[in-house]
């Protein structure tokens, strides 16, 4: 295991990889058929610079039926995707419909660029609209991102005091992925026409709970043993429902190829030896000044039990849980406070990493990430186990 600290960025240099003859003192060269193509030389700036594309949002729902006892289920989703510059006004940035975040980067429901797309980034958060910085740079650079709202567990549903049981939530989380994907896979060409996404490979990411649900949606199983043991709430007896324990015990949609858990939730109740059987590569991400979800606690042991060669730890050694998302800065302060009370002591104070700084380096590996395991772009896999490519990281490699 190898572990890094992060150097400046002008310290950077170009990363990839070369092909060398070997033999005697003049080799005679392959014929050109017979060559393998070159790996194409990347650079860090590439993961920081917005792509050619511009970027377009736009907003929907998708309904399906959950597992247990519950009615149909609807979700809201934010679409973020490639598209054709054109009159279109910015993007109108709604937490709740009631909190707006300001943004320069996406256009309002402009035509999809033409000629297909990458594939899809399927983002698993509370309030979906909170990947935005992540899904403008993927977007840019060519990919379908949809975030989920996730209905009775959103900051919204909180303050409004309309929380599911934490029972619920956890047995829903992890269909809603499968939902979401599904819904790309038959709906979003209709929706969005030309634009093609291949849902047979899926890079899964999700912040907090949504660490949780991109670990289950890989194919981590839950101890319902142990969860029904822990319960103190009302829905407990969920976990006694047969359909409810096959579900959180064989779940796993073979369609995610990649995952990137941000600060995980839940970590203590994956069942023994799940997360080594992981068999995608995993971008573990986390603030060691987490209050909420605290290092020692649910990030560390999550690395222990991961076990995949292509596995990566990005750490934020002064970042803590609200490190991962930007409403620090998008929030007046006060607003900010009622969405988490101490916010100041969890990522939002001065003496903690910028946001600005931690989501942008975040997001770079991010994108490095999924090219690599998702597009098989392997010039980028140097330059991700390499020198960190911000000071604010730590970078751990198997």
């Amino acid at each position: 295991m190898k572990r890094v600290r992060g150097l400046n960025l002008l310290r950077l240099a170009s990363w990839g990889l070369l092909s060398w003859g070997c033999g005697g003192a003049t080799p005679k060269q392959p014929e050109a058929s017979l060559q393998e193509p070159p790996v194409p030389e990347v650079t860090a700036a590439e993961l920081f610079e917005r792509g050619p594309h511009a970027v377009g949002f736009r907003t929907t729902t998708v309904t399906y039926d959950p597992v247990g006892p519950a009615d149909a289920r609807s979700l809201a989703l934010r679409i973020w995707y490639p598209a054709v510059a054109g009159s279109e006004g910015p993007a109108d940035y709604q937490v709740g419909g009631i909190v707006a975040v300001p943004s320069e980067g996406a256009l309002a429901e402009p035509e999809p660029a033409r000629g297909g797309s990458r594939s899809p980034f399927i983002r698993m958060g509370g309030e979906g609209l909170l990947a935005y910085p992540y899904a403008e740079l993927f977007a840019s650079h060519g990919w379908v991102v949809v975030a989920a709202n996730h209905t009775g567990n959103t900051a919204i549903d909180n303050i409004r005091k309309k929380l599911d049981p934490f029972a619920t939530v956890v047995v829903n989380r992890p269909h809603d992925v499968s939902a979401v994907i599904d819904w790309v896979a038959s709906d979003l060409s209709r929706d969005l026409p030309g634009l093609v996404a291949d849902t047979d490979a899926v890079f899964l990411f999700g912040h907090s709970i949504g660490g949780f649900t991109t670990f289950a949606g890989a194919g981590v199983d839950l101890d319902v043993v142990s969860l029904a043991a822990d319960c103190t709430e009302p829905n407990c007896a969920i976990y006694a429902d047969p359909e409810v324990a096959r579900a959180l015990t064989s779940f796993g949609d073979p369609r995610v190829v990649a995952i990137a858990p941000q600060a995980p939730a839940l970590v203590a109740s994956y069942q023994l030896g799940a997360l080594a059987a992981l068999e995608v590569p995993t971008l573990l991400q986390s603030g060691r000044r987490d209050v909420t979800l605290r290092d020692e606690e649910q990030a560390r042991p999550a690395w222990a039990g991961l076990d995949h060669p292509s596995d990566l730890w990005v750490e934020l050694p002064e970042g803590g849980h609200l490190s991962f998302i930007t409403l620090c800065d998008d929030l007046d302060p006060r607003l900010m406070e009622g969405f988490q009370a101490n916010a100041r002591d969890n990522g939002c104070g001065p003496d903690f990493v910028p946001v600005a700084q931690a989501v942008r380096a975040l997001a770079a590996y991010l994108l490095g990430f999924a090219r690599l395991h998702v597009l098989g772009e392997e010039g980028w896999r140097p330059l991700l186990s390499g020198e960190p490519l911000d000071p604010a990281v730590v970078v751990t490699t198997r």
